[in-house]
């Protein structure tokens, strides 16, 4: 039978060994890094991220992903992860990069994208290559970064030095790339949308690259004016497995595509210095895909007109031409962006464009967030380099 004395000791005790119990608690919970503070931020923000994309690259299919030497940023963060430079966290945003050279027809084409084709959610990215003032028409804007490069490597050489310094691409799950040789975005009054969309809402599961439109010569090739793509496939594009590579030679096999070589380097991460070399990479990276197992996707209707397109297709020329199209020129309603430099009729081009300057069409408008408003007038002038 225990005495008074001890029972009113162990009272005593009893609140000691509660705060010690408790303190041993939180400090487990620390040491195991659990969020205590239900108001404070999460430490990491990739964690609560829309991933953008359907599921994650196989080891099989792309790999072994290297981690880039830091460099020094030649354009400042954008707004969507300034911050979060050395961190895991990636932006539910897509990043378009646009590849311009300077030539009149390019100037002008580059005057109608920052005209109609920016809005507030993606990031845009302009790669000057070669020399240029185009900086100086590019909005100043936390959504809008350009960097200057020697005009070498051909455009998806430089999409590759692009995406791959710094690990850019792993800020992103979703991407466009294009070039300054075609002019839009054109939308007829009845359907406006939003353009970039319209090219990202075709990645799916089972297809992992878009374009505007497919050539047939030397091969089934979706041609690279514009690509649309996630991080499964841009994985495949930088870093296809040796494997994969392997079975792509197997499927390619020793025909002569000529004039465009046999496959050099699979896949974009690549510097050709020769056009026909960059040539190919365009013409190759379609079959690369497919033999990594997915689909791909151009916009004009001719390719989906038929099941077996592609293999009714074979003995076609480039269809992008005068005339080419099945008898006619292929039309930028079709595709929303057109090619510029093979003499398509100028009268529809000079049309469309003076019809949707006069209009007003903006992506700002098309392109808007739910619940936000449409910025009015971009402020001109130096963009953040």
């Amino acid at each position: 039978m225990s005495s008074p004395l001890s029972t009113t000791n162990s009272k005593n005790r009893l609140p000691w060994m509660i705060a010690l119990g408790v303190w041993v608690v939180i400090w487990s919970l620390w040491l195991l890094g659990v969020q205590l503070n239900p108001f404070a931020a999460p430490s990491d923000l990739s964690q609560t991220q829309f991933s953008g994309h359907v599921g994650a690259v196989s080891p099989e299919l792309a790999g072994p992903i290297p981690i880039s030497e830091p460099t020094v940023p030649k354009y400042a963060p954008f707004d969507s992860w300034a911050g979060h430079e050395n961190d895991s966290f990636v932006t539910d945003r897509p990043l378009i990069l646009y590849a311009f050279f300077e030539t009149p027809l390019a100037r002008k084409n580059l005057i109608f994208y920052l005209s109609h084709a920016l809005h507030d959610n993606a990031d845009f990215l302009f790669i000057l290559q070669g020399e240029t003032d185009a900086d100086l028409l590019l909005p100043v804007m936390g959504n809008v970064k350009f960097v200057r490069r020697e005009n070498d490597c051909y455009d998806l050489g430089a999409f590759a030095e692009v995406l791959t310094t710094n690990d850019l691409y792993k800020k992103y799950n979703k991407y466009i790339t294009m070039n300054s040789s075609i002019r839009g975005p054109f939308f007829p009054y009845w359907a406006t949308d939003c353009w970039s969309e319209r090219y990202l809402s075709k990645i799916t599961e089972d297809t992992k690259l878009v374009g505007m439109s497919m050539n047939c010569s030397p091969r089934i090739h979706v041609q690279s004016m514009i690509w649309a793509t996630d991080r499964v496939g841009m994985e495949i594009l930088l870093f296809p497995s040796a494997s994969l590579v392997e079975k792509y030679k197997e499927i390619l096999g020793d025909h002569d595509h000529y004039p465009v070589p046999k496959m050099k380097v699979a896949g974009i991460n690549s510097c050709p210095h020769e056009y026909w070399d960059a040539v190919a990479i365009e013409v190759y990276a379609t079959g690369l895909m497919k033999a990594a197992g997915y689909k791909v996707d151009p916009m004009m209707m001719a390719y989906h007109s038929s099941e077996k397109y592609e293999a009714e297709c074979a003995e076609t020329d480039d269809l992008q031409g005068h005339e080419k199209y099945y008898g006619m020129d292929m039309h930028p309603y079709d595709t929303i962006f057109v090619k510029t430099n093979r003499g398509l009729d100028p009268l529809v081009l000079e049309r469309l464009t003076s019809w949707t300057d006069q209009w007003g069409y903006t992506s700002y408008d098309a392109c808007k967030a739910p619940d936000t408003k449409p910025k009015k007038d971009g402020i001109r002038g130096w963009a953040t380099s």
